[in-house]
């Protein structure tokens, strides 16, 4: 059953048809579900949308409220969502526990995802709110799709907290749409450059090893003083609005951090 505190007083952000976003990935076509996407796959997706919406921002962060103006329309592979994004109110899943956020279809509503952000759990915490909205993004992208085709289906997706926005012992929807978050707001080739910046600026070690950033360039030594890598961490997380646990978890993913890939 849908929560009830998601259709009282909705103030979803009003939909203006010409803010939208096109990606397409590898699906089945008579369902729209996604086929079995490697992690680099899902970067590809994620760049799609990253360029679509920071047309407008040269910085390295992607803040919010591009974010969510770019996607109020999603294009999946040529289905249309119209995307009602709720940013102002508390969130509580079907138990009534309050939640990160949530991602739903209601038949009632033919062609749209209701996306649900807690103002309150994020209140004060722009790396949070931008990392909830890319997270239940992720779900518009990859899961909704599949729910457009069922009337009769409500699709629910729910962030818990913080943690389970970095969680890869989650269900496969949740590590998809996890690593599309990761991937949205810290690439692996921006981020790879701007820690290259912030190391040499430090005189820190690098050396050559395999990884997913830029071909070519070295990554960090892992014998590089501790507290120097986390200097450079907590740099990256500044430049990129997320957090300092975020950025460590996108460098190993990256294997921008010698030993650290994973």
């Amino acid at each position: 059953m849908r929560g009830t505190m998601l259709l009282t007083n909705r103030t979803a952000i009003r939909h203006d048809p010409g803010m939208s976003i096109t990606v397409e990935y590898p699906h089945h076509a008579a369902s729209g579900a996604p086929r079995p996407l490697s992690a680099q796959t899902l970067w590809a997706v994620a760049a799609q949308v990253r360029r679509q919406a920071m047309t407008e921002h040269g910085a390295f962060a992607l803040p919010l409220a591009a974010l969510v103006a770019a996607t109020r329309t999603v294009s999946a592979n040529g289905r249309a969502i119209v995307v009602a994004w709720e940013l102002d109110h508390p969130v509580h899943d079907g138990s009534g526990e309050a939640v990160l956020g949530v991602c739903e279809t209601d038949p009632d509503m033919p062609g749209t995802a209701l996306v649900s952000v807690n103002a309150r759990m994020v209140a004060g915490r722009p790396d949070l709110a931008v990392s909830t909205a890319a997270h239940e993004l992720g779900h518009v992208v990859f899961d909704v799709p599949v729910a457009l085709g069922e009337p009769a289906r409500r699709y629910r997706a729910v962030t818990t907290g913080p943690s389970a926005l970095l969680d890869r012992t989650t269900a496969a929807s949740e590590r998809r749409a996890n690593e599309f978050m990761g991937a949205l707001l810290a690439p692996p080739v921006q981020l790879h450059l701007r820690m290259l910046v912030h190391a040499r600026s430090e005189r820190l070690r690098t050396v050559h090893a395999a990884h997913r950033g830029r071909q070519g360039c070295r990554v960090l030594a892992g014998d590089n003083p501790r507290e120097l890598i986390e200097g450079v961490v907590a740099a990256l997380a500044g430049d990129f609005g997320v957090s300092e646990r975020f950025i460590a978890v996108r460098l190993s993913r990256y294997g921008l951090v010698q030993g650290e890939q994973r």
